[in-house]
């Protein structure tokens, strides 16, 4: 038992040495992290390296929770709120749609059943885009964009996860009724954001009444376990509970709860909780895909990823153009482009085929093979092209305007900091009259400059602006 732990410490410990590696490589080659980690997971797993075993309750049990807090305290409510039709779109009614186009061209062309067909598109339709995200930061793409992705990964997510369960049991259980699968349904989606609201409101209230930020942080990682756990044992959805109580604090919790030191720690601490997670996820999936399976059945694979490509596409114009017609602000056609290509899937679709792997239902080393075929193109091709995308679209901001803009923002907050200073010193009587007056008078006349040349810019660059929170 003690060689076993010592052993999985050891490959644990190799495989954040070899994150680590690719981290510092990807600075010198224009790859992105994510993608770098999955081809390294390939390269090693040849040399028969195989790694800590990627299984259901790994990813959905100890890596999701952590991953989807920390994306939804990032998410800004009011900008969420104004997006939030877009989002609901396509994390429910795209899904669904995409879900249906799979499992008809599934059984179509590689001739499996209907409802195992429609199992793989639950499966495999999620959305995972954390590279595309990191790349958009980098990028500064507009924000409203990012928001929008952002958003239709984390609910699709817990929709795929519902929508997939329910599938599962009909193949299971030979039975089907479709009033009772819309009601668990709609059940296992508002149970879960009312968890989530109550149990986020409920930390919210007790971090208002402690100001330790070492604490604070401990209560969050709390709220995102402790939620995912009571909504996965009342069986209804976990994702959509931490994503609840992760808006509460990324907003509610943010403004009102925390001091300056204890909202920079709770975001340094979460980022580099995302950053290990989804290193080893990454990574992990890398040495778990079976290539040699894979190219042994590439017509099966090919028509998968082919077929994935195609749903994608058609759940993502058809209601994007249709809700146009009806948004005031509407979605550029390029920003609509994104958006069918970043909807990459990674980590969910693994989870979701590994908990099949005592099942006894049929075609599972098809879907096994048709899963990990998927993921493979999706991360590594499109996360490769997605850049290339944005860039031949004309979204990317110009980035020395970004740069400027940031030193301005650093300018305003240190003139302003010294002024406070300089009051400080004055009350102390430490600054002689005629100095305090002068430095004060330079200083408030370049701040002015400042903040006259801020507002310029956000006028002149609605891709800046759109960037604030």
């Amino acid at each position: 038992m003690e060689t076993e732990i010592i052993g999985s410490e050891i490959q644990f410990l190799e495989l954040l040495l070899i994150a680590s590696l690719v981290a510092v490589a990807v600075k010198y080659v224009r790859l992105p992290y994510t993608i770098a980690l999955v081809l390294s997971g390939l390269g090693i797993s040849f040399l028969g390296f195989e790694g800590i075993g990627l299984s259901e309750e790994i990813i959905l049990f100890i890596f999701l929770p952590p991953l989807i807090f920390e994306g939804a305290i990032h998410i800004d409510l009011d900008t969420l709120k104004e997006n939030l039709l877009s989002i609901i779109t396509l994390a429910f009614i795209g899904l669904l749609i995409s879900i249906f186009i799979v499992g008809y061209l599934i059984n179509t062309f590689i001739h499996i059943p209907l409802i195992i067909a429609l199992l793989f598109g639950a499966m495999v339709m999620p959305t995972d885009p954390v590279s595309v995200l990191a790349m958009f930061k980098k990028l500064g793409i507009s924000k409203r964009l990012t928001t929008i992705i952002e958003g239709e990964s984390i609910f699709n997510d817990g929709a795929g996860i519902v929508i997939f369960v329910t599938i599962l049991s009909i193949i299971e259980t030979n039975t089907f009724n479709i009033s009772v699968t819309v009601i668990e349904f709609l059940k296992m989606v508002i149970m879960g954001l009312l968890i989530g609201f109550i149990t986020g409101y409920a930390t919210y209230r007790v971090l208002r009444q402690i100001d330790d930020h070492l604490v604070e942080v401990l209560l969050t990682g709390i709220l995102a376990y402790g939620t995912f756990i009571i909504c996965e044992q009342i069986h209804v959805s976990g994702v959509i509970g931490v994503l609840a109580a992760g808006l509460v604090i990324g907003n509610k919790g943010k403004i009102f709860a925390m001091s300056p030191k204890t909202r920079i720690a709770i975001q340094e601490s979460w980022e580099l909780a995302a950053f290990i997670i989804n290193s080893l996820i990454f990574l992990m999936i890398g040495t778990q895909i079976p290539m040699d399976e894979i190219s042994g059945h590439l017509s099966v694979v090919g028509i998968s990823i082919l077929v994935v490509i195609i749903a994608r596409a058609v759940s993502v114009y058809l209601p994007m153009f249709m809700l146009n017609l009806k948004l005031r602000n509407k979605i550029p056609i390029s920003w609509i482009h994104v958006i069918n290509w970043s909807g990459l899937h990674g980590s969910i679709p693994i989870a979701l085929m590994l908990s099949l792997s005592e099942s006894s239902i049929e075609y599972l080393e098809e879907l096994y093979l048709m899963v990990f075929g998927v993921v493979l193109f999706s991360l590594v091709f499109q996360g490769l092209s997605i850049e290339i995308l944005v860039r031949k679209l004309g979204l990317v901001e110009r980035k020395t305007e970004i740069e400027r803009y940031e030193g301005l923002l650093a300018e305003k907050i240190a003139m302003t900091e010294a002024l406070n200073e300089l009051e400080m010193m004055r009350e102390k009587r430490e600054t002689p009259s005629v100095i305090y007056r002068e430095i004060k008078e330079d200083t408030e006349t370049e701040l002015k400059k400042v903040k006259q040349e801020i507002d310029r810019m956000l006028e002149e660059h609605k891709e800046i602006k759109e960037m604030q929170f």
